[in-house]
C-alpha cells in the first residue's frame, strides 16, 4: 500500500457485557453499569449485525456440517477480515466461534470454527465426531496423531472435514479428517491433524438479548456521537450560511443515518440522489418513499443510457478503472451542483474501504468546483450505525437484510462475487443480460467464458489471488486480440536527443480516432497546436517542450528534462483519447476555472485558447484521461525505459 495505513486508528477489539449479553462501543454498559469484557477483533473491527439471510446460511451451515444450530436468536455479529472475496468472522455472546468464507471457485460458502465454536458446538453435533484416546499432559495442537489412538466416529467423515474431536468429557477441540470415517482407525497413518485441543468449557449465555436491547445499553455513547456529528454540520454551515446545503442520499445506511442527522443540525437541505441507470430497483423505490414519509426535498439526477453509450469504447468497469462512476455519477453530480458553491453532507466512513481511510472531516471536491464536502460520521463503525438506526427506528433498504453489505449499482466491479450471486438470485433478467454482454466481449477479446464466470473482469490488474486461480485453471489473462481496443506502442523510452534534452517517441493505434480538428481542440489544453497539411501533422508548442502527431499515430515528444518529456508524451496521448472517446459527462467543462472549455451536442469539445491557460484541471478530471493507461494495450518498451 505504498506506505499507507489506512486503518491506523482501527480497534482490534470491542467490549461485550455478560451481563445483559449485548456488545458495546464503549467499555461500559449503559444498561446494566457494568465493565465490558474485551472481544478481540481482526482489523479493521468494522463490525456489523449478522443479515437474515446471512444468518440462513450460518444456519444451513452448521446443521449440514455437524447436525446443530445451538444459537437460536441471539445476537450474532459478523467482522469483515482480509480474504479472497466475502470472509466473515462470527461472533456470538461475545465469542468468536467461526469463519464463513465464499469460495471463488467453487461457488459455495465455507465454515471454518474456532476454538470456542467447536467447544460450544460439541455437546449439541451429531455429525463429524471423532473421539479419542490421547494423553492430555501431551501437546497436540498442530500436530497429526495415529488411527490407533481413534475409538470411533460418526459415519458422515470424508477426508479434509474439519471434525469435532472428543477426549473425554472436557478435553475437546477439532481438527481435520485425513481420511473418509472408515479409514481414521488405520493405525499406520497418521488420520487426523488436530488444530486445537485442550481442558476446559464454553457455554452460550442464558441470556438471550435482541438489537433493540443493545442499541438501547448503548444510547449514552450513541447520542454523544449523534452530537459531535450535529455540531460539525453546524460548524461548517455556520460559517457559510449563505450557502445551499445538500445531503448525498444514496439509500445507504450510512446516507440515511446521515440524512437522519443533518436534519437535526440545519433547518433547510435538500437530498440529491444520483440515479446511474444501474441502481437496484429497491434502492430507488426506498429512497423516494422515505424522503417522502420525512417531507424532505428530494432532487434526483439521472445518467439515462450513459453507461450504454461508452460501453464499447471503455469495456466492462473494473475495481481498478472505475470509469462508470466519473460517466454515471459524477457527471451528472456536476451538473446538479453546477448552479454555484454548496456544502454537501456526505456519510462516508474511514472504515468502510482501503480508499477511504485517509478521510478528512472537511474536504473541498477536487472534480466538483465549488463543493464542500464534510463527513460527520467518518469515524463511525457499522455496528455504531446498525444501533443508531434501532434506536431512532429508522426504516432502512430492503437489501440489507438480503444479504448485502453495501449497497450500490447492482454490476459493479467492487462488490464482493457473493453478493453477485446474490444478485441473480433477486433480479435474475438484469443478471442474463449483463451476462450475455460480458460473454460477447469476452468472445471479441479472445478469452475464455471463465473470465467472465469466475468474476475475471472484475480486474484490470489482478491481484495474487485472481493470478493463482487463473494458473490453476489455465486461464488466460490477456486478451488474444484487442478488438476495437487502443495500443500504445513505445518505439522509443525516454532517451537523449541529438538537439540536445530528451525525447520519447511511439504510436498510438486507435479505431475510430477523432478527426484532426477536434483532437486540436483538447491539444489546446496543453500548448498551441498547428497543423501542417503538407506534412499531415500537428506540431505542438507547451510549456515542457515539444509535441508532434502524425496521420499514422505517430507521438513524438521532446523537453530539456527526461521527467518533462515523459509527461509531455504522456499528456498528448491523453488529449487524443479524450478527443476520440469524449463521454459527454461533462465534468472537464465544471472543472474549468476560468469557462474555457464547452461540450456540443455531438460530443466535440470546444476549447477557447484566449481563456485557457493550460492548467490542466480538465485533464485530471477526465475520466478518459485518469484511466488512458487501462485503456490502451501496452506494447513494445515501457515509457520509462531509456533506449
Amino acid at each position: 500500500m505504498s506506505g499507507r495505513k489506512p486503518f491506523e486508528q482501527a480497534l482490534d477489539h470491542m467490549h461485550w457485557c455478560d451481563q445483559c449479553n449485548v456488545p458495546l462501543i464503549a467499555g461500559t454498559c449503559g444498561a446494566c453499569g457494568r465493565e465490558g469484557r474485551a472481544v478481540p477483533l481482526s482489523p479493521p473491527g468494522d463490525v456489523r449485525p449478522c443479515s437474515p439471510f446471512e444468518r440462513g446460511i450460518l444456519h444451513e451451515l452448521l446443521t449440514k456440517s455437524y447436525g446443530a444450530d445451538p444459537l437460536g436468536d441471539r445476537i450474532v455479529l459478523l467482522n469483515k477480515i482480509p480474504g479472497d472475496d466475502k470472509v466473515d468472522e462470527v461472533i456470538v455472546d461475545g465469542m468468536t466461534i467461526a469463519v464463513v468464507s465464499y469460495d471463488l471457485v467453487d461457488g459455495a460458502y465455507k465454515l471454518d470454527l474456532r476454538p470456542d465454536g467447536a467447544k460450544i458446538l460439541l455437546p449439541h453435533a451429531t455429525k463429524r465426531i471423532v473421539t479419542v484416546d490421547v494423553p492430555r499432559e501431551k501437546h497436540l495442537n498442530g500436530k497429526g496423531i495415529s488411527g490407533r489412538a481413534v475409538t470411533g466416529c460418526t459415519p458422515d467423515i470424508r477426508k479434509g472435514d474439519v471434525v469435532l474431536i472428543k477426549a473425554g468429557e472436557t478435553f475437546t477441540g477439532f481438527g481435520i479428517a485425513r481420511a473418509d470415517s472408515d479409514g481414521l482407525a488405520n493405525p499406520a497413518e497418521n488420520t487426523i491433524k488436530i488444530r486445537k485441543i485442550g481442558g476446559g468449557t464454553r457455554r452460550l449465555n442464558d441470556r438471550i438479548s435482541t438489537l433493540d436491547d443493545a442499541a438501547a445499553a448503548n444510547e449514552a455513547r450513541l447520542r454523544v456521537m449523534e452530537k459531535d456529528a450535529i455540531n460539525t454540520i453546524r460548524g461548517v454551515t455556520g460559517q457559510r450560511r449563505d450557502l445551499p446545503v445538500t445531503v448525498s442520499f444514496s439509500g445507504g445506511k450510512d446516507s440515511l443515518v446521515i440524512m437522519w442527522i443533518a436534519r437535526k443540525a440545519v433547518k433547510k437541505l435538500t437530498a440529491f440522489f444520483v440515479d446511474t441507470g444501474l441502481e437496484f430497483p429497491e434502492t430507488v423505490a426506498f429512497v423516494e418513499q422515505f424522503t417522502r414519509d420525512s417531507g424532505i426535498e428530494l432532487k434526483i439526477e439521472r445518467a439515462g443510457r450513459a453507461f450504454d453509450e461508452n460501453f464499447p469504447s471503455f469495456g466492462p468497469p473494473a475495481k481498478d478503472f472505475r470509469w462508470c462512476c466519473k460517466v454515471c455519477k459524477l457527471g451528472p453530480i456536476t451538473s446538479f451542483l453546477s448552479a454555484g458553491e454548496t456544502i454537501t453532507i456526505d456519510g462516508k466512513r474511514r472504515y468502510e474501504s482501503f480508499q477511504r481511510g485517509g478521510i478528512n472531516a472537511v474536504e473541498r471536491n477536487p472534480f466538483v468546483p465549488g463543493q464542500t464536502s464534510v463527513f460527520p460520521i467518518r469515524d463511525w463503525r457499522a455496528l455504531e450505525v446498525w444501533l443508531y438506526i434501532r434506536l431512532e427506528r429508522l426504516p432502512y433498504n430492503p437489501l440489507y437484510d438480503q444479504g448485502f453489505e453495501r449497497i450500490g449499482c447492482w454490476l459493479c466491479p467492487s462488490a464482493l462475487q457473493a453478493e453477485y450471486v446474490r444478485m441473480r438470485e433477486l433480479h435474475p433478467e438484469k443478471y442474463c443480460e449483463w451476462q450475455e454482454r460480458l460473454h460477447a466481449w469476452a468472445r471479441e477479446s479472445g478469452l475464455p467464458p471463465e473470465y467472465v464466470d469466475l468474476g475475471f473482469w472484475r480486474w484490470k490488474a489482478h491481484p495474487n489471488k485472481m493470478l493463482n486461480i487463473a494458473r490453476e485453471r489455465g486461464i488466460p489473462l490477456k486478451p488474444a486480440r484487442t478488438g476495437k481496443k487502443m495500443a500504445l506502442d513505445i518505439i522509443r523510452g525516454v532517451s537523449p536527443c541529438t538537439a540536445g534534452g530528451y525525447s520519447i517517441e511511439g504510436v498510438l493505434s486507435l479505431e475510430g480516432r477523432a478527426p484532426d480538428a477536434a483532437v486540436n481542440e483538447t491539444l489546446k489544453t496543453i500548448g498551441k497546436p498547428t497543423y501542417s497539411e503538407d506534412l499531415d501533422m500537428t506540431l505542438v508548442r507547451a510549456k515542457k517542450g515539444t509535441a508532434k502527431l502524425f496521420a499514422g499515430g505517430q507521438i513524438y515528444a521532446s523537453a530539456d528534462d527526461r521527467d518533462q518529456a515523459l509527461a509531455l508524451f504522456e499528456d498528448t496521448v491523453k488529449q487524443v483519447l479524450r478527443a476520440s472517446l469524449c463521454a459527454r459527462c461533462m465534468i472537464c467543462v465544471k472543472a474549468c476555472p476560468r469557462r474555457a472549455i464547452k461540450v456540443d451536442r455531438a460530443g466535440g469539445i470546444r476549447v477557447d485558447e484566449t481563456r485557457c491557460d493550460q492548467c490542466g484541471k480538465c485533464t485530471r478530471g477526465c475520466v478518459v484521461a485518469r484511466y488512458y493507461d487501462k485503456l490502451t494495450v501496452k506494447t513494445g518498451k515501457s515509457p520509462q525505459n531509456i533506449s
